[in-house]
């Protein structure tokens, strides 16, 4: 009779460590995915976008009953910064800029005075109504973005879907 020696080896092979990294590849994908850091992101972009907002249209609701004024800010004082009426009274010590959240080639939240062109020059009376939006980073598959619009006619904040403009936003 003869004998031969077996040998145990204790460890996995290289086919085993194979299969259970792709396996574990195919798990770390699956849970990207459905995670989306890039949407979330730019939705905490957005958020931010809202929160500085909200502040510059508490300021401006605060400039419009503040006794004996009556009216929104034109156009032109709101878009300088030091001369900016929301912050000579106090109402806000800086105005917000968008920052990081910078979408396109906008680099402040977009400001209208109304009911028409005339309040902005200070020949056509008072400026009785204003809107401000800005485009949002976290997009529908849309051609044109969507932005973030106040309009003092309504006093409330909402995205319009495919806005990107001045007109999608009016001041009236």
């Amino acid at each position: 009779m003869i004998f031969t020696a077996q040998r145990k080896f204790k460890g996995f092979t290289l086919i085993e460590l194979l299969i259970v990294i792709a396996i574990l590849g195919i798990l770390a994908a699956a849970v990207l995915i459905a995670i989306n850091p890039t949407k979330r992101q730019n939705q905490a972009k957005d958020t931010v976008t809202k929160s500085d907002m909200s502040s510059l249209l508490t300021a401006l609701q605060a400039y419009y009953t503040a006794p004996g004024t009556g009216k929104y800010p034109t156009t032109a004082s709101f878009t300088t910064t030091n001369t900016n009426p929301l912050v000579v009274n106090k109402d806000l010590a800086t105005i917000p800029t968008p920052g990081a959240n910078k979408v396109g080639a906008n680099a402040a939240y977009i400001y209208t005075a109304g009911p028409a062109a005339g309040c902005d020059n200070g020949a056509g009376g008072d400026c009785t109504a204003a809107s401000m939006y800005y485009p949002l980073n976290d997009q529908a598959s849309t051609p044109n973005p969507d932005i973030w619009c106040w309009q003092s006619s309504t006093g409330k904040a909402l995205v319009v879907v495919g806005g990107a403009t001045a007109a999608a936003c009016p001041a009236n």
